[in-house]
């Protein structure tokens, strides 16, 4: 059994401050003792959300018309609004005129809840991919971007696993993985079923992030697919990996510190999806190659 697919309409509001990379959210003031109070001003905010028929969901997506759509998947701790928020931001910094789903499995968002976190994740794969068929064979959205985050990565690895069991064309046109919380040999395992459903295919991959450094321990310290040992990332023929360790802890937190280079990874993502350009370093020409520039395997932001 598997998790029911629920399909909602969500609008959400970007304040004017707006700054590239972040998601601007009540903070906590510390001589108030408690957040400063929601403000269409200066943050993003949930303006609506109603409940959508299937009909209804495929019938907003063919409106569109641009016929591209971005489905982000949320990873470890993510409540549902959180998934909303940085969905609209990822699209709204990217520029990206098409529509934007996020598919936002049942989180509890909070730092002790990984093992539940991890159940839910194991049972939402049938339902994402419900949702694929719908974007893809009943609204027929001619490019399809997913970005998956973190756990949110083995919801999609499953979902396309399926999909290339089922034999179901599904044409993906971008697939990106940022910090997945996929064991690595069972990622490599199914990495031709992906392929064969999705075009280009991105990696991103670091040594620090703190969700994937505590999942490999509670693993019985099994290397995450995301994560970069000392020897460098796991690679893969067919998937572009970059190792983003000089970005910091996490890269899809809501709000990166203002000394930190995330928004370089947000800038990559944005060019992959509105220009689509390949190898990376021909988007973003701070890449290194890694080992070496003569026998490249994979590519670094510099330290």
């Amino acid at each position: 059994m598997g998790a029911r697919l629920g399909l909602r309409r969500a609008i959400v509001s970007i304040p004017a401050i707006h700054k590239i990379g972040k998601v601007e959210r009540p903070e906590f003031i510390w001589y108030k003792l408690g957040k400063e109070a929601e403000d269409d001003k200066d943050h993003f905010r949930l303006k609506q959300l109603v409940n959508l028929s299937q009909q209804r969901f495929v019938e907003h997506l063919k409106a569109n018309s641009e016929k591209s759509a971005i489905i982000f998947v949320h990873g470890y701790k993510v409540p549902f609004e959180d998934a909303l928020y940085k969905s609209a931001q990822i699209a709204f910094d990217a520029g990206f005129k098409g529509s934007v789903a996020a598919f936002s499995w049942p989180s509890r968002g909070r730092l002790l809840a990984y093992d539940y976190d991890e159940k839910s994740a194991e049972f939402s794969a049938g339902a994402f991919f419900e949702l694929l068929k719908l974007v893809k064979l009943d609204a027929k959205v001619s490019n399809l971007y997913i970005v998956a985050h973190s756990l949110g990565s083995r919801i999609v690895v499953d979902a396309l696993e399926k999909a290339a069991l089922s034999k179901t064309k599904l044409g993906i046109s971008e697939l990106i993985f940022a910090a997945p919380d996929v064991d690595k040999d069972v990622f490599r395992s199914k990495a031709a079923k992906m392929l064969a459903v999705s075009g280009k295919v991105t990696l991103y991959a670091s040594s620090v992030d703190l969700a994937l450094l505590a999942s490999e321990v509670k693993a019985g310290n099994i290397s995450r697919m995301g994560y970069v040992s000392e020897k460098g990332p796991t690679i893969i023929k067919g998937i572009e990996t970059i190792d983003v360790t000089a970005v910091g802890n996490d890269m899809f937190s809501l709000n990166h510190s203002p000394f930190s280079t995330a928004r370089a990874v947000l800038d990559d993502i944005g060019k992959i999806i509105m220009k689509r350009e390949h190898p990376p370093h021909v988007r973003t020409p701070t890449l290194r190659f890694m080992p070496t520039d003569k026998n490249p395997t994979y590519w670094m932001y510099p330290h």
